[in-house]
C-alpha cells in the first residue's frame, strides 16, 4: 500500500522534514506532482527515493496547503491514482 503523509515540517529537526511517497519497494513506475494553491507546480518526481523538502526555486516556502497528484504502477501490475492535500507546517 502506498501512503502519502498529509503534513510535514521542513525545519531540520530530523522529524517529518521531507514529503515522500511511502511504500516505495513495491513501485514499478511513479509520477508524483505537488502544486501550490494557484496551480503552479512546485515539485515533481518519478523516483520514489526523491522527496520534497518544502522548497521552490531554492527557497523554503511558507506554511500553506498544497495539492498533490500521484500515479503509480506497482510491481504486481496494479495501477494506483491518488490526489489530496499536504500541509507544510513550520
Amino acid at each position: 500500500t502506498l501512503f502519502i503523509p498529509n503534513a510535514f515540517s521542513p525545519n531540520n529537526d530530523l522529524e517529518n522534514d521531507m514529503e515522500c511517497v511511502m511504500g516505495g519497494n513495491c513501485i514499478q513506475t511513479l509520477h508524483f506532482t505537488i502544486y501550490d494553491r494557484w496551480g503552479e507546480k512546485v515539485f515533481e518526481t518519478s523516483d520514489h527515493k526523491i522527496c520534497w523538502d518544502g522548497t521552490y526555486k531554492g527557497k523554503l516556502l511558507n506554511t500553506a496547503v498544497f495539492d498533490y497528484y500521484m500515479e503509480a504502477i506497482l510491481t504486481n501490475g496494479e495501477k494506483i491514482t491518488k490526489k489530496g492535500n499536504i500541509s507544510l507546517i513550520k
